[in-house]
């Protein structure tokens, strides 16, 4: 009977910075579950963990021998492995003693049609204990990281030096050797607060040990202590802590035996942008903010997460630190408005936004040009127009300023602080700001027209650019984040309801790009096309998010259309109706009709060879669905238009026969068919939906 036992393995390293432990414990599940699963080892769970100095395995029941194999070897065919009197030949001899087995261990088996005979070799399971001490050396250096590390040997790398591991299998340990250390028995607590080493001869005293010694193993738990001590600590001074989930994640992954510590910082620094505390707190100093639960107005306190037990002077060194970052806020914020803003566009000049795309302001000459021709486009009044341009012209301006060069998460934030005290329009202050929405997935978008404009200008600048350069995302590497900035201009475009074409956009951007970085025409051209690949992803992505079938999204992508608005509302209803008799009628009817117009000449029909009742009535009720399909105001109206076909269409291929041997006849027919095909494909290729 199989013994089932836990197996616990613990890496023991140096401080692994944060955003590296999620993606190592998801590498280690999967990797001990395929080690597993290789070497034929039934186990119950798998669970890891991981702190700043250590990651865990811990492998639950995991059976105390492998499970036997049966392994079956071809040999000779059977003609070949008897003689006339059935006697086996040299050719079966040889195979049974190159197998190792005896004569009753051959089978007969028919493989493609043919008669063999085969070993049957049963290969009993090995103990675990003899497997994992060269498994899991190889877990471990499976482990990827961002530039990892050498230390012991060029032969092994890992985030940063491993100075411990334990391996146990129940009771024993488990002896191996990784990076010049041998894996014992000996863990080790909080490194300062009960540092050790500490001997572990069971699995489950590991776990208790580490609690005892100041180690809070579970990053579920640490999270959870976090936001409890959070609530008490934002109570306790009158609001609540503004919490953001990235920071929330990576001081999880700081800290061992987290400590909240409430601090103060001087109320005089609250008269600054509300951003600018908040961003040095958040993304300087890892604190959460305070404020006030209904008005969300800022409080001068704040909460730190220690890795350490309380002590006065942490709650100082938390103060002081913090005060230091606002000071140099506020004198740069101080020295930035002494100028207007429009100040500031004259030393775009110096800076290089991308090799060979030139310098900032050369981007800000092609963001103010294009934001005004999409304007246009979009038939907007003059005074948009003008406002567009406005925040194109000073929508870098804040880059070159004290403030965004020290703190630049806030780009955009006091650009549009700066254009207030500038005494700029408010719509120009806050478009300054908004260009730069959507950010990041789930980001609000622009509020105001006029900075969505800018936005999608600065966007497929930037790709235009891009691509003209030679500088495209190729599998996982995009270092100049393009992606996002595609998804953006499509979630604008989408959400916004922005009436342009994706030829529209993409030309006007590239006719600002010619003017100024002159552009061969099959470049554009390939360019352009690669833009339009590009940006269709990003559409599959976005429609995929608002759950629209696969083969719908492919539907309608594979046929012209217009604005990227209108062409969701065709996949948003398609995809409602799909599996009702009405779609299932249409998608019946454009079959029919396909699949014969395919070899249609490309002409239209020449009347004169309908003379079939039946065909003349399809011609008739075409035109008739093609005039009702134009005043349709919406996809179910035009679905409606279309399924009227259904009947003369099947009523049709009742009563004619298409091809014929008259060329006149058949090619007439023909056309008729590709045409009402055409009349179809205005809505989608149904041919890439599921047939009802």
């Amino acid at each position: 009977m199989t013994v089932k036992q836990d197996f616990l393995m613990e890496i023991g390293c140096e401080e692994i910075p944060s955003r590296f432990l999620p993606g190592a414990m998801e590498q280690l599940e999967q990797g001990a579950a395929l080690l597993l699963e290789e070497n034929r080892l039934g186990y119950g769970s798998i669970d890891t963990y991981a702190t700043p100095r250590r990651l865990v395995v811990l492998i639950k029941a995991l059976e105390s021998e492998q499970a036997d194999l049966v392994e079956k070897v071809k040999g000779p065919p059977k003609d070949k492995a008897y003689d006339e009197q059935g006697e086996p030949t040299k050719a079966l001899h040889g195979f049974v003693k190159s197998q190792g087995i005896t004569m009753d261990q051959v089978e007969e088996e028919m493989i493609k049609n043919a008669s063999y005979l085969v070993a049957r070799k049963e290969i009993p399971g090995r103990p675990t204990e003899e497997l994992l001490p060269d498994l899991m050396p190889q877990l471990i250096r499976k482990l990827s990281f961002p530039r990892p590390m050498y230390w012991q040997s060029k032969d092994v790398r890992f985030a940063r030096p491993i100075r411990w591991i334990l391996a146990l299998y129940g009771s024993k340990t488990v002896r191996f050797k990784f990076a010049g250390l041998e894996a014992g028995n000996k863990t080790y607590g909080h490194r300062f607060l009960a540092p050790g080493p500490f001997e572990i001869n069971q699995v489950d005293a590991f776990f208790s040990c580490l609690e005892e010694n100041y180690v809070i193993l579970d990053h579920n738990s640490r999270r959870d202590l976090i936001l409890e001590q959070l609530k008490q600590k934002a109570e306790e001074n009158g609001g609540v802590a503004l919490i953001d989930d990235d920071l929330l994640e990576e001081v999880t992954y700081l800290v061992e035996y987290p400590v909240a510590v409430d601090g103060t910082f001087g109320e005089a620094y609250l008269d600054l942008p509300q951003e600018v505390p908040i961003t040095t707190m958040q993304y300087h100093q890892r604190y959460f903010p305070i404020v006030e639960k209904e008005s969300g107005r800022l409080l001068p306190c704040f909460v730190g997460i220690s890795n350490n037990k309380f002590h006065p002077n942490i709650r100082k060194g938390y103060s002081k630190v913090l005060q230091a970052r606002l000071a140099d806020g506020r004198f740069f914020f101080n020295e930035d408005r002494k100028e207007p803003l429009e100040s500031y566009v004259e030393k775009l000049q110096s800076v290089v936004f991308l090799e060979s795309l030139g310098t900032l302001d050369q981007k800000r000459s092609r963001l103010v040009e294009l934001s005004g021709k999409l304007g246009q486009v979009l038939d907007l009044e003059a005074d948009s127009i003008e406002k567009a341009r406005r925040i194109a012209h000073l929508c870098k301006a804040d880059l070159v300023t004290s403030m965004v060069k020290e703190f630049t998460e806030l780009q955009g934030v006091m650009g549009r602080e700066y254009a207030r005290l500038s005494g700029e329009p408010e719509e120009v202050a806050v478009g300054i700001f908004e260009h730069y929405l959507p950010r990041y997935p789930g980001d609000r978008l622009p509020s105001i027209k006029e900075a969505a404009l800018v936005s999608l200008a600065d966007r497929l600048d930037t790709l235009a650019g891009c691509f003209v350069i030679g500088i495209q995302p190729t599998g996982s590497q995009d270092p100049y984040g393009l992606r996002r900035q595609a998804q953006g201009a499509v979630n604008i475009l989408l959400n916004e309801r922005i009436g342009i074409s994706l030829d529209q956009y993409i030309s006007h951007t590239l006719d600002v790009l010619d003017a100024e970085l002159g552009i061969e025409a099959e470049q554009r051209r390939k360019v352009a096309n690669s833009l339009q690949e590009f940006l269709r992803q990003r559409i599959r992505f976005a429609f995929q998010e608002r759950g629209i079938a696969h083969d719908v999204i492919e539907s309608v992508l594979a046929v012209p259309f217009n604005t990227l608005f209108e062409l969701y509302d065709r996949a948003r209803v398609l995809d409602e109706q799909q599996r009702s008799p009405l779609l299932n009628d249409v998608i019946a009817a454009y079959n029919r009709a396909a699949n014969l117009a395919k070899n249609a000449p490309g002409t239209a029909p020449d009347q004169s060879y309908l003379i079939e009742p039946a065909e003349k009535v399809l011609l008739e009720k075409w035109r008739e669905a093609e005039s009702e399909y134009d005043k349709a105001d919406n996809p179910v109206d035009k679905l409606i238009a279309l399924r009227a076909l259904k009947k003369p269409i099947d009523s049709f291929f009742d009563d004619v026969m298409v091809m014929v041997d008259d060329e006149k006849v058949r090619s007439s027919r023909l056309s008729l068919l590709a045409g009402i095909t055409g009349l179809f494909n205005r809505l989608a290729d149904f041919s890439k939906m599921q047939a009802p």
